[in-house]
């Protein structure tokens, strides 16, 4: 791996990563005491319409930049690129949206939502779909600085326009927290367009610069409509689940909860947003070093298991943060963080699949953790409410991790480990269990000291590394000190 590069990029990312989470931290029980549950469960819900929304009207496109961007290094082939990719997605969601608000407005059709909140839904979603090329240029070109800035500047736009209004209306709370979400996307998206205005200059475009077709695009990006859409449903079945043979109150508490596991947001969208571009990158330069995918892998694995049982030890202290209504979040966080461990570290092991363009298989995939989330929370939501929905979403995790890992080596195999892997998955898989049912105690303490005995014993390599690359930039940071003076 580029340590270097990796690093500095990944310190620079974190960052504003974990600034995002300290304003997140400072809000979230800011609101959840300001709103009552059921709101802010409606507006989990505005969410989750939206995000299954982006999902389907990217067409996949924005997977198809990332794996074509790096064919030519021409500023004139990414201009042209990136508005082969933009164009079917804005055109499809212009649309849809036109047909949606005049189907809410002319109440032809009796949607969960008001046709304001629809309308602003379409808005919202429409932003998204632009903003998310956007964002994904910024990755490929390593612009570490203008990501994290603009990550930080939604959030901050979020509290801007919501708090002050939710103090002062105390009413409409779903409008409020619809509309300062929209508001700060506008933003960000100006922001992000005028900052790379060499690449969105229309004036400027010249699509034969591109020698890459859109027939080919759509290839690659066409499986991936139907495998990121029922990804999507996949990671709304909790939810749906809940909003179904539960209340809005329970939905709340689930949402508040899932917040939580945002603190997980340092290290995995950092890790996600570096990842993809430098493994497509290092394979195109240099297709038979595999030790890249390993060494991250490796990694990976040791920081999102450490930080999955320690939150699990912690979990009422986090709960606790959200206020009294929402303390129940305390049971239903252990299953949840197996959707941050083994998304991300399946990022690593998945790469095959995008390597040899079988895009095709990614339906597969979704479909499996789709069907055994559907089951799960079947079984368990109406037994045990959100609990069950955890649990459920948990398991499906494992499940997409197995099957991405599995079909991604058929055709690009990689040495993972996966032995010394699923032993440590069994065992916090056993810790979770408890925790969900145990009130925290000596039990509690003793079976986060055995998870992390085993992640040390198993990953010893891999922890010896890492203590040595820090030792080794600690010193040089010293010299480099020690020169200045």
């Amino acid at each position: 791996m580029e340590n270097k590069g990796f690093l500095k990029h990944f310190v620079i990312i974190g960052g504003g990563t974990f600034i995002n989470l300290l304003l997140s931290l400072f809000t979230t029980p800011l609101i959840t005491r300001m709103v009552d549950p059921v709101e802010y469960g409606q507006f989990s819900i505005f969410t989750m319409y939206s995000s299954m929304a982006l999902i389907v009207f990217l067409l996949g496109m924005d997977q198809a930049l990332l794996r074509f961007y790096y064919e030519k290094t021409s500023l004139e082939f990414k201009r042209a690129l990136v508005f082969k990719c933009v164009g079917l997605p804005a055109v499809v969601t212009i649309v849809t949206s036109v047909i949606v608000v005049v189907v809410a407005f002319g109440k032809l059709i009796a949607f969960e939502f008001t046709p304001i909140i629809m309308a602003l839904l379409c808005v919202y979603t429409f932003i998204q779909v632009i903003y998310r090329f956007s964002l994904n240029v910024l990755r490929l070109e390593y612009n570490s600085k203008m990501f994290s800035m603009l990550n930080i500047i939604q959030k901050i736009g979020y509290i801007f326009f919501a708090v002050p209004l939710l103090y002062i209306a105390k009413s409409n709370y779903l409008l409020i927290l619809v509309a300062a979400t929209t508001a700060a996307a506008v933003v960000c998206l100006i922001v992000s367009i005028v900052y790379q205005k060499d690449i969105w200059n229309i004036k400027q475009l010249d699509l034969q610069s591109c020698d890459i077709s859109i027939k080919e695009i759509l290839q690659y990006s066409l499986p991936l409509i139907v495998s990121m859409g029922i990804t999507t449903l996949f990671q709304a079945i909790d939810k749906m689940s809940l909003n179904h043979y539960c209340t809005y109150t329970e939905v709340g508490i689930y949402s508040s909860t899932l917040s939580l596991v945002s603190i997980f947001a340092i290290v995995q969208s950092t890790f996600n947003t570096l990842w993809n571009p430098m493994a497509t990158e290092h394979f195109i330069k240099n297709r038979d070093d595999k030790s890249f995918y390993q060494k991250g892998n490796q990694i990976i694995t040791v920081v999102m298991f450490f930080m999955g049982i320690s939150l699990i030890l912690c979990k009422d202290i986090f709960a606790f943060l959200l206020g009294e209504k929402y303390r129940e979040a305390a049971y239903i966080l252990p299953f949840l963080i197996f959707h941050p461990i083994m998304y991300t570290i399946s990022e690593t092991t998945v790469t095959g699949i995008s390597f040899m363009k079988k895009s095709k298989m990614q339906i597969l995939i979704a479909a499996s953790a789709c069907v055994t989330n559907i089951i799960g929370n079947t079984i368990l939501v109406p037994r045990l409410g959100c609990k069950g929905a955890a649990i459920s979403t948990g398991i499906s995790y494992i499940v997409f991790f197995t099957m991405r890992t599995f079909i991604s080596n058929k055709y690009f195999y990689v040495d993972f480990k996966l032995k010394k892997f699923y032993l440590l998955t069994a065992f916090v898989t056993a810790y979770a269990f408890y925790n969900t049912f145990v009130h925290f105690g000596i039990g509690a303490v003793i079976g986060y000291l055995i998870c992390l005995m085993l992640l040390i014993v198993l990953y010893k390599d891999t922890i010896l590394w890492g203590m040595g690359y820090l030792q080794k930039v600690l010193k040089s940071k010293v010299k480099r000190e020690g020169r200045l003076k």
